[in-house]
């Protein structure tokens, strides 16, 4: 089993792993038996999604029109790709 994103962790709970942040905020559980990389791409979806948030949230208001809306498509297209990984996973 490889290392997820610093500071994501699993924690087992009656058979499930459960994923949580940095901050200790619940992300997703899953069954024992999803592939752990896919549980990998989950985190590292979710990271880049918060640090897209972050950036949206830290440069956005001072910016202009145009960059509000780059930094608005980026949050959506991170969200989109932690959907996506998120589905896989549960899918398998």
């Amino acid at each position: 089993m490889t290392e997820l994103t610093a500071g994501y962790r699993l924690d087992e709970v009656e058979g499930n792993l459960l994923l949580k942040r940095p901050n200790g905020y619940v992300l997703a559980a899953f069954a024992a038996e999803v592939d752990f990389d896919a549980i990998r791409r989950v985190a590292e979806a979710d990271h880049k999604y918060l640090r897209a948030v972050d950036l949206e949230e830290k440069f956005g208001a001072a910016a202009d029109s145009e960059t509000v809306l780059l930094f608005a498509e980026d949050v959506r297209a991170a969200r989109t790709e932690y959907l996506l990984a998120l589905e896989e996973a549960y899918r398998g």
